[in-house]
């Protein structure tokens, strides 16, 4: 017999079963996500946060192709398009605080390291952030978003460091190949 209680059991355990990442997939909240390459973080910046997402120059190529076939472009806009795709990927940075101000990404660093040694470096830009959204828990969080296009082929594994100026505090990400 169906009930309610074993499907919410049901529900529970596929969501344990298959991490955080997928529950807060299914909710709206952001997470990591590598698009086949792996993302570990160690997370130091509270009351907020920070996500990142990665893509990959092939991803990325699948993606504009897709786009700009809709757009019923030329041949020659499209190429113009894919030239212009940053070789090493893009990683998107994800950034939650609880004041307006504090969501600006200008308080942020980006450092990438290979190996340990700086590859490249990056200030955040300057951004009014996005209003928040009220989860589930009451708190909602002002938001803002982020790019970096590493112009440059990469090896893998690398660390993305986010660093908060505003926090003197900073997340790690290693993104490794699957």
């Amino acid at each position: 017999m169906f009930t309610y209680k074993k499907a919410y059991i049901v529900l529970c355990l596929l969501l344990v079963l298959s991490g955080c990442a997928a529950l807060n997939k299914i909710t709206g909240l952001p997470y990591n996500e590598g698009n086949g390459y792996s993302i570990e973080h160690d997370k130091q910046i509270y009351g907020g946060g920070v996500t990142i997402e990665y893509k990959d120059n092939n991803f990325l190529r699948t993606e504009v192709t897709k786009t700009m076939n809709n757009r019923m472009s030329s041949e020659s806009e499209l190429k113009e398009a894919l030239e212009n795709l940053p070789q090493g990927g893009r990683i998107q940075i994800h950034y939650e605080a609880l004041t307006i101000d504090a969501a600006n990404p200008k308080w942020l660093e980006y450092v990438l390291l290979k190996d340990g040694k700086e590859i490249y470096r990056r200030k955040g830009r300057d951004s009014i952030a996005n209003r928040p959204i009220s989860y589930s828990g009451g708190v909602g969080f002002w938001w803002n978003i982020d790019v970096l296009d590493i112009n440059a082929p990469i090896e893998f594994p690398v660390e993305l460091v986010v660093v908060s100026n505003l926090k003197n505090e900073r997340d790690t990400f290693k993104l490794s190949k699957p």
